[in-house]
Order: C-alpha cells, then structure tokens, then sequence
C-alpha cells in the first residue's frame, strides 16, 4: 500500500503525514539536547519520532529543511546501557519487527568517548550515536490510533 504524503506549515515547521502508520512529524527547528527534545515533544505532541521502516524514513528525509537542521535531528532512539530502544515504550503501537528497524551510517553505534547514548538522523537519512547533551534540531511524532494509549 503506497502511503499518502501531507505536508503542512506549523509553527515548529514543516510537518509529515505516513497514512500508513497514522504519524504526523513535525520538525522542531530549536536546539535542545534530548531530554528537553523529548520533554518539548512529548507536551506538543506524542514523542520524538520512532522511524521504524524504510517508507517512514524516506519520508523524513524529504521533508526535512535541511538548510535549518544540516548536522542531524534528533529520534526517539537511545541506548538504555542494554540495547538500544524507542522512546515511545508503548508495545501496542509496533507491529512484528518493528522496534528492530535502523539505518545507522558505517561504524555506527560507536559509543565514542563512552558518551552517546542517544540518535541523531542525518539529512542522508542514516543514523549516528551522540552525546544525548549536544544541542540539535529534532522530529517529533504525533500518533493516532485506535490503539494508542
């Protein structure tokens, strides 16, 4: 099933629709460091995005200004000192290999210095390990659903 694309002007920025999955992205221009990235998109929306499959990602991709977040956005995905993890825990929300999706660049997770423990996207659309205090853009994600909670 091909997913429908709506872009539409926000305060934060352009946001995305995947129909598909009944998300809507929307990117926060404002440097913040993660917490106050998931902090921010947890009180506007539902969370910092959880980009689970390849679709989604594309999407993300295109949509993002890349003049305004050229160094990397930050995602829901982090390292809980066990395996890596979405910020979004709710497991009514994945379908069956879902919470396994990632595209990280080459050499990636590298934990470098001990410190990164948190996911930025790149504006190629691949993955980097970072410091969760680095101050970056970010992409959160409204969800709608009969089975959201």
């Amino acid at each position: 099933m091909d997913a429908v694309l709506l872009l539409i002007m926000t305060a934060s920025g352009l946001s995305a629709v995947s129909s598909q999955v009944r998300r809507q992205y929307h990117f926060v221009y404002d440097r913040k460091n993660m917490t106050e990235a998931q902090k921010y998109c947890r009180e506007k929306y539902t969370d910092l995005a959880t980009i689970d499959n390849m679709e989604d990602m594309k999407i993300l991709n295109n949509t993002v200004d890349k003049s305004k977040a050229f160094d990397g956005v930050w995602i829901g995905l982090y390292d809980d000192m066990n395996s890596w993890r979405w910020s979004l825990s709710d497991t009514s929300f994945y379908r069956d290999g879902e919470t396994e999706f990632r595209l990280w660049w080459t050499g990636e997770p590298n934990n470098r210095n001990s410190r990164e423990y948190c996911t930025e996207m790149y504006s190629d659309g691949r993955w980097n390990d970072d410091d969760c205090e680095s101050c970056l853009t970010s992409v959160c994600m409204d969800v709608r659903g009969e089975n959201i909670k």
